[in-house]
């Protein structure tokens, strides 16, 4: 299975951020999991990891899209404002239990998204989104 070096939750649902952690490390897929329950301390974490010359950036970050306050969308527009998206190789993956079609076509604007991934994590949807990441 294909490792990443960092891989970032941002999830305001505690319980399943603790699923997911679980399944992440249970499945040896990343050097470390890091977890945000809001948008803007996901982009404080952010900022920080990039002033930083110690920490690695995600490779991977699962984005949960309804949260209170700022949404996974709001999340995607600062985050390509910051300029992350051309700064690193990261690739976020939507982390859903909605099954609405418009989230699909809002995302397809950002390259940085490479897919969407249902509540809760499994480790067959785990792998599909790491094989994206190997290729």
């Amino acid at each position: 299975m294909y490792k990443l070096r960092h891989i970032l939750i941002i999830d305001d649902d505690k319980i399943n951020n603790l699923f997911s952690q679980i399944i992440l490390e249970d499945a040896d897929a990343g050097e470390l999991v890091s977890i945000c329950q809001s948008v803007p301390e996901a982009l404080d974490f952010l900022r920080n990891i990039s002033l930083s010359n110690d920490a690695a950036f995600p490779d991977l970050i699962l984005l949960d899209i309804s949260m209170p306050t700022f949404d996974g969308f709001d999340f995607l527009e600062r985050y390509y404002t910051m300029g992350y998206h051309e700064q690193y190789k990261t690739h976020i993956s939507m982390f859903t239990s909605s099954q609405d079609p418009e989230h699909e076509i809002r995302a397809q604007k950002y390259g940085a998204v490479v897919g969407f991934i249902r509540k809760p994590l499994s480790i067959p949807s785990l792998n599909n989104l790491l094989a994206l990441q190997a290729s």
